[in-house]
């Protein structure tokens, strides 16, 4: 009995190791599955957050921000609002291809707005990269509105009374390419009120668009940028056109005015770029001009082209007209950026396809539109006591820009050969030099960006003005 006893108690001992070590091996096999889930669920996390932070993820291509954004200065490098050479057109305005596209008016500046960028606004998220696509998550600033404001119809900058009409983007460097392009649209918007035709060709062969906004038989004659790094001027006359045609078209008052009886009485003829090589060069640079050499050997009175005045031919074509030209200061004596008159007067194609516009029809009056100094030139010594009411008038247009009126012109050397003179001293008609936009002691051209603080708010009526002003003459 005792040696049974003792194999139970062997036997218990040997069942009880057994079970401990059973029980060992489930706690170890526990604690190892514990381990793996932990060391997975770790490496994954490590995945996910890798991938939300952008460090091991994918490369996307990223929207530009206020800090990659292709800058105004870069932008127009290359010639012609465009993005492509700049065509050299002859004859009427028809031939243009209708399939040049139309520059982005939207008021923010992205890599694919044309040469000159307008002020960023909140809205200034551009349309051509669109917002990537992380694939864990909700993009983090996703930008609908951006991929819904292509070129198609997006409306300009802000102003204090916002102009109608969406096709001329005066808040870019305004270009002959733009110009041309934006004016058919405006004929096609408003075949009413707008027709198209061509005065001539500049030297490289561009046309002098000319608009005749109005049916009426009293004509006045309005035109911009003889001086090319006014440009400024061009985008002022076609941002009225676009906005006096809006409102005639639908019968709408404009500040004190009525367009559609006004246009209905007098016809507004306009030529908002008389230098459109100058222009070219301003805003496009030497290498968008047909004979570089020739210009890269003119005087340069300023060392930016940007500060260019003349025409290509290096002529400044506001002392080119035949109204006292022998009598005209020229402190230069040869072609160059600014100042020189030219060898004799009217030699330039600008020139004289003004003064054949201006002999080819009865206008009651004219204006020619230039940049910096806010004031009006009304009158000078040859023809101010033969011409009535042009003090008046210019009263008028003071009153409605805040733009004060200069004396009367005494001398010859300063103020001969200018359009306005010779339209004065050839018809006996009133006719005004405005010089639009506040100086700002540089020759650099203005911030297209705030075209409208710099000219439209003050300036938008005076067309108006000078059209009721004609249907008393």
């Amino acid at each position: 009995m005792k040696h049974i006893h003792r194999i139970r108690n062997v036997y218990s001992k040997i069942l009880g190791e057994q079970a401990f070590i059973a029980l060992f091996v489930v706690i170890l096999a526990a604690m190892a599955g514990l381990f793996s889930s932990c060391t997975v669920r770790n490496m994954h996390d490590q995945s996910v957050g890798q991938t939300a932070d952008g460090t091991t993820a994918t490369p996307t291509p990223m929207a530009p921000t206020a800090g990659n954004e292709v800058s105004e200065e870069e932008q127009t490098s290359g010639p012609g609002m465009n993005n492509g050479p700049m065509p050299v057109e002859t004859g009427s305005v028809s031939p243009l291809p209708d399939s040049v596209p139309r520059p982005d008016e939207s008021p923010s500046g992205k890599p694919k707005e044309q040469p000159g960028t307008p002020e960023p606004t909140e809205e200034g998220k551009p349309a051509p990269n669109p917002p990537p696509k992380p694939p864990a998550k909700p993009s983090p600033s996703p930008e609908p509105a951006p991929s819904e404001k292509p070129e198609p119809s997006p409306k300009p900058a802000p102003s204090a009374e916002p102009a109608p009409g969406d096709i001329v983007n005066p808040y870019v460097r305004y270009t002959w390419d733009q110009m041309m392009d934006e004016a058919k649209k405006l004929r096609d918007a408003y075949p009413e009120w707008i027709e198209l035709a061509s005065a001539g060709t500049s030297v490289e062969g561009r046309d002098l668009l000319v608009i005749r906004l109005g049916k009426g038989d009293r004509k006045i004659l309005l035109c911009g940028a003889h001086h090319a790094r006014e440009y400024i001027s061009s985008s002022y006359l076609m941002k009225m056109v676009e906005v006096y045609a809006d409102k005639a078209d639908k019968d709408e008052p404009f500040g004190d005015f009525r367009p559609r009886e006004l246009l209905s009485r007098v016809t507004i003829v306009v030529v908002p770029m008389v230098n459109p090589d100058g222009v070219n060069l301003v805003n496009n640079g030497l290498q968008a001009v047909s004979d570089q050499e020739a210009v890269a050997a003119m005087v340069m009175v300023n060392p930016s082209y940007r500060h260019w005045k003349a025409n290509i031919n290096g002529v400044d074509l506001n002392r080119q007209y035949p109204a006292l030209w022998e009598e005209k200061y020229d402190d230069v004596g040869q072609p160059a950026s600014e100042n020189y008159k030219g060898t004799a007067s009217a030699t330039e194609p600008e020139v004289q396809a003004m003064m054949a516009l201006a002999r080819s029809e009865d206008f009651v009056l004219s204006a020619s539109f230039h940049a910096k100094g806010e004031v009006i030139y009304w009158a000078d010594r040859g023809t101010v006591n033969t011409i009535s009411g042009a003090r008046d008038i210019a009263r008028r247009m003071g009153r409605a820009a805040g733009y004060a009126l200069m004396p009367v012109s005494e001398e010859p050397s300063v103020y001969a050969a200018g359009f306005e003179n010779w339209f004065r001293l050839e018809f006996k008609r009133p006719s005004f030099c405005i010089e639009l936009t506040p100086y700002n002691n540089t020759e650099e051209p203005h911030d297209d960006k705030k075209f409208d603080s710099l000219v439209w708010n003050k300036a938008k009526t005076l067309g108006l003005i000078l059209a009721d002003e004609a249907l008393k003459r």
